[in-house]
């Protein structure tokens, strides 16, 4: 005897539909293991701010707290970490832990992050961690970053 298995079904859902507005200047990217990825257009010389967006599966029981631990673990591998600051905030409906930070790699320009993660429980059967983090250097982080806030505070995430 033999059984049939699919996905997307109950047991195995679909990924969530994700949506973001972006400005009319900015360019898609494909990055392998990626969902979505946009970013400014290439200036020679700077660092081009992007938004990265990404999802992971969990078993169904996998919380908040567990994905903002994960995000302090991240946090805590980047060099010479900058802390600006780490809540909670409410995006229609949905509540996103909110993290913004700095990093400067040897040899690199200083990055400024801001990550966040919420989570979907997708039934019974699964939770899924949806990821946004938008990038910019620091030497235009003051208008970068609300320009990245801006598009995390556009998000919509849809499942079945």
């Amino acid at each position: 005897m033999v059984q049939r298995i699919s996905y997307p079904s109950a047991e195995f859902p679909g990924p969530p539909r994700i949506t973001v507005e972006i400005p009319d200047a900015w360019q898609t990217l494909t990055v392998p293991g990626v969902q979505l990825a946009v970013a400014q257009p290439r200036v020679e010389g700077s660092f081009r701010a992007n938004v990265v967006v990404t999802v992971q599966r969990f078993a169904a029981d996998f919380t908040l707290e567990a994905a903002r631990a994960g995000l302090e673990q991240r946090k805590a591998a980047l060099p010479e970490l900058e802390e600006l600051g780490t809540g909670e905030i409410d995006v229609d409906g949905t509540t996103w832990i909110a993290s913004e930070y700095g990093y400067t790699q040897p040899g690199r320009p200083t990055v400024v992050q801001a990550a966040r993660y919420a989570i979907f429980a997708r039934g019974e059967v699964a939770t899924d961690v949806v990821e946004i983090v938008g990038s910019c250097g620091a030497e235009s982080a003051e208008e970068e970053i609300e320009l990245v806030r801006s598009i995390q505070d556009s998000v919509s995430v849809r499942t079945d």
